[in-house]
């Protein structure tokens, strides 16, 4: 092993980017094997499995074993499903992939579910992550190496009446104005800062395009009263309800801005598991956020999974615009070898205060431990090439390391630790 290898595996982390629920969470809903799918479910799916077939509800602990079993042979070759293998292996010594097998290892999963010390025994301890953001969407984590960031997409995907008293119910107050309405979301977002949160997230990539017109205060008006008159059951299209969804995209990163808070965006590859195949994946290009990014200098862009599949101009946005930073979330375990690539573009192009090295994006700890472990490789491998070929000295590519990993975060978030 190089030195740089040593030096990549020991290093503490800033995780950037989860979905893990809290420690309470998973104990409250007694956790499982089968709880640990996450994205290899994805796989099972796309190789011909039925959604929630390994639900509780889709039979007896017997019978997912055996349809997990059937659908893994077809999918183990993925990276999803080596995520999965070196989580089961590394933390709890699985290796009879049989029926009897799985249910045996069912009972270990829920003892570790049950076990109050089991998430620091696997992100402090074995993963070496000292802090980790998490989208559960609530800032009541009581748990302190979490930090939370929110999903903000409830507060613009308005369709109905019902929307719309959601946004009421969460900021506690009644709504009968627009302008009323966005001194609600501000409302909102100063109390979720207040409550610890780092960053705002917006996921609409997922169910609409990443471009945003720029529609007049008037235009959004006209729509939102139109959703007023209706009933909860009414509601208007995603056409009809496009402009007031971009004029509050423009207004929930101008209050981000003033308050400090990062922006994460989705951008690039969608999961079937969330999308269901429902949306464009050219909804997702970080081309489409361009005007945004020109507009709002004065915000603070981080855009998450490199762009993947459109990573090439990813990139090059990335170098230009100084309000954008990178971030790998993700990356790694959709193809280790692009994110290799990447990675290798990445530090011929971008400065690297901002890059942003690693974040899990698993809904459990496991797949962040297995996950955590292939990054470290992939970053390490790729400092040992360019240190080899002269591009950077073995100082260099450790002061890399260091930023990515842990001080950049420390600093775009202003994280006090």
């Amino acid at each position: 092993m190089s030195s740089i290898h040593e030096y990549v595996n020991q290093l503490r982390i800033i995780d950037g980017h989860e979905h893990l629920a809290t420690p309470q969470i998973r104990k409250k809903e007694n956790q499982d094997f089968f709880s640990l799918m996450h994205y290899l479910e994805s796989d099972l799916i796309t190789a011909g499995m039925a959604r929630d077939a390994l639900g509780r509800k889709a039979g007896s602990d017997e019978e997912r074993a055996a349809a997990f079993l059937k659908h893994w042979e077809r999918t183990r070759n993925t990276t999803y499903a080596r995520m999965f293998r070196t989580a089961m292996e590394d933390l709890y010594g699985f290796q009879d992939w049989s029926v009897p097998g799985i249910l045996a290892v069912n009972e270990k999963v829920k003892a570790a579910t049950h076990d109050p010390n089991w998430y620091d025994k696997v992100l402090y301890e074995k993963s070496g992550i000292d802090l980790a953001f998490t989208l559960i969407q609530t800032t009541k984590l009581d748990y302190d190496r979490f930090r939370p960031i929110m999903f903000m997409d409830f507060t613009f995907k308005l369709r109905n009446r019902k929307d719309i008293r959601d946004v009421e119910r969460n900021a506690g107050a009644n709504v009968h104005t627009f302008s009323a309405y966005l001194d609600a979301v501000d409302a909102l977002l100063h109390r979720f800062k207040t409550e610890g949160m780092v960053a705002t997230k917006l996921g609409h990539a997922y169910w609409r395009s990443l471009a945003s017109g720029k529609p007049t205060f008037q235009e959004a008006e006209s729509v939102f009263n139109r959703l007023l008159g209706c009933t909860l059951e009414e509601g208007l299209s995603q056409s009809e309800t496009e402009s007031l969804q971009d004029y509050l995209i423009h207004f929930i990163i101008q209050r981000s801005a003033a308050y400090e808070l990062p922006i994460q965006i989705h951008t690039g590859h969608h999961e079937t598991s969330v999308s269901s195949n429902g949306n464009l994946i050219p909804n997702s290009n970080a081309a489409l956020l361009l005007p945004l990014l020109a507009e709002y200098q004065d915000a603070k862009f981080v855009l998450l999974h490199c762009g993947f599949p459109y990573h090439e101009t990813y990139l090059s946005i990335a170098k230009n615009y100084p309000n954008v930073y990178t971030d790998f979330t993700w990356t790694y375990i959709i193809s280790p070898t692009a994110a290799k690539t990447i990675l290798h573009q990445m530090i011929e192009m971008v400065p690297q205060t901002k890059i942003q090295g690693f974040g899990g994006d698993y809904n459990h700890v496991e797949g962040t431990y297995a996950h955590l472990k292939l990054a470290r490789g992939i970053v390490a491998d790729t400092l040992a090439e360019k240190i080899a070929e002269g591009a950077l000295k073995e100082k260099d590519a450790m002061r890399f390391a260091d930023r990515i990993f842990r001080e950049n975060l420390i600093e775009l978030y202003q994280l006090d630790l």
